[in-house]
């Protein structure tokens, strides 16, 4: 009787675990997607701005004037979140004893399109900024403006061998 009923548990096994199987490896989904428009701005390097040669040992101020230029997407009705970073933080901090740049986010008018309304300071300690634009805010094109800041390169050290400019990157996602 117990051999009847281990035969029987196995051919039951080996049954249900074959449809298992079979069902396993032939099922199929259908998904609907649709397609939206990826892009929700476009961003784009000023080639107006002209940053100051820096050598030797150097004090100064940097020159005012676009850094980024952006234009949100007419289809997308978001908010967004435009990052500023400073790149090269590692490499400056050998050659300056101090680096301040004011950042602002100003729509075409030159007026604030940053919800927080304020300057942002981007320095060696500080290596990110952040503005938050919110949709309806301002007239396109908008722009990441350098509006003032200082820089000193350590006594001590003297450059020889080339300028080092910092580097910047603006990032830009979905709020």
């Amino acid at each position: 009787m117990k051999k009847f009923l281990l035969i029987a548990l196995i051919a039951l096994l080996a049954v249900t675990g074959g449809v298992f199987a079979f069902t396993f490896t032939t099922a199929t989904a259908t998904i609907g997607v649709t397609a939206i428009e990826s892009d929700f701005a476009d961003i784009s390097a000023c080639t107006t701005y002209s940053p100051p040669t820096v050598f030797g040992r150097y004090t100064g101020t940097w020159p005012t004037g676009p850094l980024f230029d952006v234009t949100p997407s007419a289809n997308y009705t978001g908010d967004l979140i435009v990052k500023v970073y400073l790149v090269n933080a590692g490499q400056l901090i050998r050659y300056y004893h101090h680096l301040n740049m004011t950042l602002e986010f100003l729509d075409s008018a030159n007026s604030s399109a940053d919800k927080q309304q304020i300057i942002q300071v981007l320095n060696m300690q500080n290596a990110e900024v952040l503005f938050e634009w919110e949709n309806g805010t301002g007239d396109s094109p908008y722009q990441v403006k350098l509006t003032g800041g200082s820089y000193r390169l350590h006594p001590w050290k003297t450059i020889t061998d080339g300028s080092y400019q910092p580097q910047i990157w603006c990032e830009i996602t979905q709020r």
